[in-house]
């Protein structure tokens, strides 16, 4: 960086009398220049080459950081590109804070405040009329960090505390003598502290209730969270939501589940009122089979009686329903009471299997499937509000499954022990089924696992 003329930065000792007493410039001035150390004498001859640049950074390098301070301050100031005046400033005064840091006297000297402040007070302009928002707020906490340098406790401490940053903001009003915004600070810092301490124990509960398999119990607290921080005006905390989100993903759909056991076997639980067979995507067992009516076929729940019997009805369909071999009238309902055939026309047939409780009451059935190119086997479980959990007509677990409120509960028997991913459940527990889950049981040779 050169510039014309005679330098306006005076040199160490400037004016102060020497031989003769003369002033700079003059005979006394010239012997005693001849006493200064090398580096000195080549950053006076830098500067007076107009080379202010090079003559305060040799400055720096001698450990004159005022001289270097006084320099470049004045070349910030003849430049007009805001890039290369941030530059000349940044460059000084991280040579003057690391000065400083080892006991130099950098930027604890009046100079070096000044240079500092220089460069806050650009880094603020550059800040205004920058459009993005990280980097405007990168810039206003270099230019914070500036005014702390700068003895500027005040001012940093506003800055700090516009960025959300209170604990240097306190820092800073400390340092700055400021003692009235230091206490609003402490209590703002205070406050938070404390709903952060709220926000991390209800991370814990929740998580607590994820892992044990008490999803209803974390989707409240979530649910309370942020519905609670929206009464009050304040944005919700982004780990909570997050976690509501993923409670909200994994939950099935309120009626039906798909359990994959086994070595790949596959058991749909559906708990709606009524179990509808047909071609239509919202039956419960829906076949894609030719001349099949939308809605063929209907199971239900007969509760007229002293005890629930099931019972199937034909929905009118296009090409008949038999039981048995037998027709079905279209619109009457006939008691099923033993394992038998389901016709559906003359194209398919499913096999029903009544679920009896102890009491001889019906609990449902075991509706399978066979067809498909590869003639797989489809099992479906129909509980209509819950029952005994079978995943085929002669595999029963020591479990039931519960429609609660949106949720799947697998509610183990009394004693029966079991994990939940790697976590070790309490016997008898109930388990609010998620997606992803794996249910192994501990007394049997059996692993469940829910798919989406």
């Amino acid at each position: 960086m050169r510039r014309s003329g005679p330098s306006r930065a005076a040199a160490p000792d400037d004016g102060a009398p020497g031989a003769g007493g003369s002033a700079p410039g003059g005979r006394g001035w010239l012997r005693r220049r001849a006493t200064l150390r090398p580096d000195i004498r080549a950053a006076i001859a830098l500067e007076e080459a107009g080379e202010l640049l090079e003559a305060a950074r040799v400055f720096e390098y001698a450990g004159e950081h005022a001289q270097a301070a006084l320099l470049r301050l004045e070349i910030a100031r003849t430049l007009r590109d805001r890039g290369e005046r941030l530059d000349v400033l940044r460059e000084g005064c991280a040579r003057s804070t690391r000065a400083n840091a080892d006991g130099l006297s950098g930027s604890s000297t009046p100079e070096g405040r000044l240079l500092h402040l220089a460069l806050a007070e650009a880094l603020l302009a550059e800040s205004d009329t920058t459009p993005d928002h990280a980097a405007r707020r990168a810039l206003q906490l270099e230019a914070a960090r500036a005014l702390e340098e700068a003895d500027e406790g005040g001012r940093a401490g506003e800055l700090y505390e516009s960025l959300g940053l209170l604990g240097r903001a306190a820092a800073a009003y400390e340092r700055g003598g400021e003692i009235t915004r230091l206490e609003v600070v402490l209590a703002v810092l205070e406050r938070r502290e404390r709903l952060d301490a709220q926000v991390r124990a209800i991370e814990a509960e929740v998580d607590d209730a994820l892992a044990d398999g008490r999803r209803s119990h974390a989707h409240a607290l979530l649910v309370e969270h942020v519905r609670g921080r929206e009464r009050w005006g304040l944005p919700p905390v982004p780990g909570l939501v997050a976690r509501l989100r993923r409670v909200e993903q994994m939950m099935p759909k309120s009626d039906r589940v798909d359990l994959r056991w086994g070595s790949g076997r596959v058991t749909a639980l559906r708990g709606a009122a009524t179990f509808r067979i047909g071609r239509a995507p919202d039956a419960q067992l829906a076949l894609a089979v030719p001349n099949l009516s939308r809605h063929h076929v209907e199971l239900q729940l007969d509760a007229s009686g002293e005890r629930p019997r099931l019972t199937v009805v034909d929905l009118g369909s296009k090409t008949g329903s038999f039981w048995d071999g037998e027709p079905l009238v279209p619109g009457e309902p006939v008691a099923i009471e033993a394992p038998g055939e389901l016709g559906l026309g003359t194209a398919a047939s499913v096999h029903v299997t009544p679920i009896v409780a102890p009491d001889g009451s019906h609990r449902g059935a075991v509706v399978r499937h066979v067809g498909g190119k590869h003639g797989d086997l489809r099992q479906t479980v129909y509980l209509p509000g819950g029952g005994p959990l079978w995943l085929t007509h002669d595999i029963a677990v020591p479990a039931r499954v519960l429609f609660d409120r949106g949720w799947v509960v697998l509610d183990l028997g009394s004693g029966i022990r079991a994990t939940l991913g790697d976590r070790e459940l309490s016997p008898g527990s109930a388990i609010e089924l998620a997606v992803g889950d794996r249910v192994a049981l501990r007394d049997a040779p059996l692993a469940l696992e829910v798919l989406g």
